[in-house]
C-alpha cells in the first residue's frame, strides 16, 4: 500500500485534517471552497516542497498561522517478499525560505531523496492549457519527464541556459552599432563564437534528451487514445519541432544566422525554441479539436509520461496520480474508460469532484470516498 496516513496541519482554509486513503482510488467530494484541492495540494508540497497553484507559498498557510505541517506514512512491499515503512514530514514557515523536511524523523536537506521513492503525477484545471498555452509550457511538459529520466538534464539545461544568456548579451552589447554600420570585425565576431562549442554541445544534449522523452510516451499515449477514441488515434501524430531548421547542424546554423541574431540582438533558434507539437490531419490538433477533445488528449499525453516514469522506475512502489476536478467536460462514457486505464497504471489515485454521483459505477472494495464540509 503506497500512502496509507496523510495530516494536514493549517493550509489554506484547513486547521487540522486526517486522511488515511484505499490503495486504489479515492473520491474526495463536497462544495467548492471547502479545501479539496487543499488536499491535493498538500500531497503534492510533501513531495515537492512546493505547491501546484502558486510560486508564493507564504499564501498557502492558513492567513492566522505562521506554519503548516504536512505529515505522511507510506507503506510498500518490496519484492512481495516483506514489508516496508517510511515517513515524509514537511513545514513550512512565512518567516522561512525553505521548508524543514524529515524522513523517518530525520531531516534531511535535499527533497532529492523523497523524489526518487515517489512517481506523481498530476491532472489540474490548468493542465488542460497545454495545447493553447506557449511552447514554454510544453518544454515544461517535456522536461519533467526528461529530468526523471535522465538525471544529467537539469545541470545540463542550466549550463546552456547560462552559455546562452553570455551569447546573448554579447550580441546585444554589438548589436546597434552593427545595425548602423552593417560590419562586424573579426575581433567581436570571434567574441560571439567563442561561446559556440559549449552552446552546441549542451544544446545537442538538450535535444537528444526532449526528443527521445517523446518517443518514450508516444506508444501509452497511443494506447490510452485509442481506448476513448480509435478516429483520434489514428489521426493524431505527435511531432517534435527542434527549435531549429532539420536541415543544418546546430553549429552550421549559429554560424549561418550569425548576422540575423545579430540584428535581433539575441540567439533566435536553438532547443530554449523547441515545442512538442500535437498535429491532426496536418493541422494543430488546438485549431481543430472540440474543447471535450482537447482534455481527452491531454490526459492522455499526462497519462502516458506518468505510466512510462512508473515503467522507468521499477523500484519505485509508491506511484501517485492527483486529479483535480477532471470530470468537468468527460461525460459518464468517458470516464468509465478512464478508470479502466488507471486500474493499469498501478498507482494510488486521488480525486476531487463535487459530483460524487458520477462515480457510482466503482465498486465498493474499489475505493474510497471523503466528504469534505
Amino acid at each position: 500500500m503506497p500512502l496509507e496516513l496523510l495530516k494536514i496541519i493549517n493550509t489554506r482554509n484547513i486547521k487540522e485534517f486526517t486522511l488515511e486513503p484505499h490503495h486504489h482510488f479515492n473520491i474526495i467530494y463536497g462544495l467548492n471552497g471547502v479545501g479539496k484541492t487543499t488536499i491535493l495540494e498538500s500531497i503534492y508540497l510533501l513531495l515537492r516542497s512546493r505547491t501546484f497553484r502558486s510560486n508564493k507559498f507564504k499564501t498557502f498557510i492558513h492567513y492566522n498561522e505562521n506554519t503548516c505541517t504536512v505529515f505522511s506514512k507510506f507503506s510498500t512491499i518490496k519484492n512481495s517478499c516483506y514489508n516496508d515503512s517510511f515517513s515524509i514530514g514537511i513545514s513550512r514557515s512565512k518567516d522561512l525560505s525553505q521548508p524543514i523536511i524529515h524522513l523517518n524523523s530525520k531531516k534531511v536537506n535535499s527533497l532529492s531523496s523523497i523524489t526518487k521513492m515517489v512517481v506523481l503525477g498530476l491532472i489540474t484545471p490548468e493542465s488542460f492549457n497545454l495545447l493553447d498555452s506557449s511552447p514554454s509550457v510544453r518544454r515544461k511538459f517535456i522536461d519533467w519527464g526528461a529530468f526523471h529520466v535522465k538525471l544529467a538534464f537539469l545541470d545540463d539545461w542550466r549550463s546552456y541556459k547560462k552559455i546562452l544568456l553570455n551569447r546573448n548579451n554579447v550580441l546585444s552589447g554589438f548589436s546597434k552599432n552593427y545595425k548602423l554600420t552593417k560590419t562586424l570585425s573579426e575581433q567581436n565576431k570571434a567574441l560571439i563564437n567563442c561561446w559556440h562549442p559549449q552552446l552546441v554541445t549542451l544544446n545537442n544534449k538538450l535535444d537528444y534528451y526532449r526528443e527521445q522523452q517523446i518517443k518514450n510516451i508516444s506508444v501509452y499515449f497511443k494506447e490510452f487514445l485509442s481506448q476513448f477514441s480509435m478516429e483520434l488515434s489514428e489521426h493524431i501524430r505527435i511531432n517534435f519541432y527542434r527549435g531549429w531548421s532539420k536541415e543544418l547542424s546546430y553549429n552550421d546554423y549559429l554560424n549561418e544566422k550569425l548576422l540575423d541574431d545579430l540584428t535581433s540582438a539575441y540567439t533566435r533558434y536553438g532547443t530554449h525554441r523547441s515545442d512538442l507539437k500535437i498535429t491532426i490531419h496536418n493541422h494543430l490538433a488546438k485549431d481543430i479539436l472540440s474543447r471535450g477533445q482537447k482534455k481527452i488528449v491531454v490526459i492522455c499525453l499526462i497519462l502516458a509520461q506518468f505510466k512510462f516514469l512508473i515503467t522507468t522506475h521499477q523500484d519505485d512502489l509508491q506511484n501517485i496520480l492527483l486529479l483535480d476536478d477532471l470530470d468537468s467536460d468527460l461525460d459518464s462514457h468517458n470516464l468509465e474508460i478512464l478508470y479502466t486505464i488507471l486500474k493499469t497504471l498501478n498507482c494510488q489515485t486521488l480525486l476531487t469532484t463535487i459530483h460524487k454521483e458520477r462515480y457510482n459505477f466503482l465498486k465498493k472494495e474499489d475505493c474510497k470516498i471523503f466528504h469534505i464540509k
